[in-house]
């Protein structure tokens, strides 16, 4: 390594262990006040006045979504690529921040600073996004849109898990809800006069169950009843149901969401219903990681003496947001652990591991990694163009 990189790096590792406190401050903040989807107030103020108080030019709201805010370390090079850092900080109902958003927080201030007070600006440019409501809001889907991504050239993010690995894929998933609709009728005087809307949403769930043998096995269905009559003594004229289908592949998600309404509208053509079909909430797509930047993060964690799972693509993965922006511009999206393998995203343990002292210095020592890669996509313009020409082969 030469000998100004090798310095650069060990200054941005130092200025993140001397921000250790202050990060802690802001994952704990954030963490004690949990907000979900689109309301994430005080996270978004908390973090924009921090990021203020450190010379930051902000801008919040941003783009007309009051919880989302850019952040720049200095004026803008137009001549000099544009690295985003990604924050994320809603929380999930009922369970607050047991996804470790508060930690993803943390550390997007935290690599932003260091990043500001080492990297010499006519190198690039580093912008800090903060992006609300990854929990079912589709915050960064919106901010696209409306152009938040339009001049970045890559765009990265770390977030905690019950494994570290560098590279993981994730599902495109689209929300389906069938209403069956037929005819009321006494089901012991007059069931002939009767339509069976519930035969018909059994059907359909039936169909999809046998379909689910001849699906790719990267491909996942799953769905449940919402609404299934009033009373056994009165034939159902209406059903409800509610389904995921997921893919890892934006085009067999498509021909897979085709084949699903298929089983729908099957069912009620064989039982007389009439059948709605209703794509709702946000439809994510499939998440394409940047392998070169992959390989430039490991590097650094080779450098910090960090061990990781690597690239394990496909195993324990879900849906995110972040799948759509990977659609637009290069992204990684690391995951590393705070606490044992058995404390899995979205449960108790692991919102009990992410306020530990050892989940604090997991974040820190990944927040360094993300810096160091920061860098190196300013600095390696090799790097930089590996990166695009890998996102336009594997999204074009």
């Amino acid at each position: 390594m030469k000998k100004d990189l090798k310095n650069a790096k060990t200054k941005l590792a130092k200025e993140i262990d001397n921000l250790s406190d202050e990060m802690r401050e802001i994952a704990n903040s954030i963490f004690d006040n949990p907000e979900t989807c689109y309301t994430e107030n005080f996270a978004a103020s908390l973090l924009t006045s921090k990021l203020k108080e450190r010379g930051f030019a902000v801008e919040s709201p941003y783009l007309g979504l009051s919880t989302a805010f850019i952040a720049k370390n200095a004026k803008i090079i137009k001549s000099k690529p544009i690295i985003a850092i990604l924050a994320e900080y809603d929380a999930l109902p009922g369970i607050g921040h047991a996804c470790g958003h508060n930690l993803i927080a943390a550390s997007a201030f935290g690599a932003a600073v260091a990043l500001k007070n080492v990297l010499h600006p006519e190198l690039g440019n580093v912008v800090t996004i903060g992006t609300p409501a990854e929990e079912g809001g589709g915050g960064k889907i919106k901010m696209i849109r409306r152009g938040a991504f339009s001049d970045i050239d890559a765009a990265i993010m770390i977030h905690p898990s019950n494994k570290t690995r560098i590279i993981s894929r994730m599902y495109a998933i689209t929300e389906l809800k069938f209403t069956f609709i037929g005819k009321a009728a006494h089901a012991a005087a007059f069931p002939e006069q009767g339509i069976n809307a519930l035969d018909a949403g059994v059907l359909c769930y039936n169909s999809i169950s046998s379909l689910r043998q001849q699906i790719r096995g990267n491909s996942r269905v799953h769905g449940i009843f919402t609404y299934g009559g009033d009373a056994p003594n009165i034939i159902p004229d209406r059903i409800e149901m509610h389904y995921f289908v997921r893919d890892l592949d934006k085009k067999h998600s498509e021909e897979l969401l085709k084949r699903i309404k298929q089983c729908a509208k099957g069912a009620a053509k064989a039982t007389g219903c009439k059948v709605k079909i209703k794509t709702c909430g946000n439809s994510y797509d499939p998440f394409y990681p940047s392998y070169p930047m992959g390989e430039a993060f490991a590097d650094n964690l080779a450098i910090l003496g960090i061990a990781d799972g690597g690239f394990s693509e496909t195993t324990e993965i879900g849906s995110s947001d972040i799948g759509n922006l990977s659609q637009v511009v290069p992204t990684l999206h690391p995951e590393y652990a705070v606490g044992d393998k058995e404390d899995i995203n979205h449960s108790r343990n692991f919102l009990a591991a992410v306020k530990t002292q050892s989940g604090h210095k997991a974040m820190l020592e990944m927040t360094k990694a993300m810096a160091m890669t920061v860098y190196d996509l300013l600095t390696n313009h090799a790097l930089l163009k590996r990166t695009k020409d890998n996102f336009n082969q594997s999204t074009h």
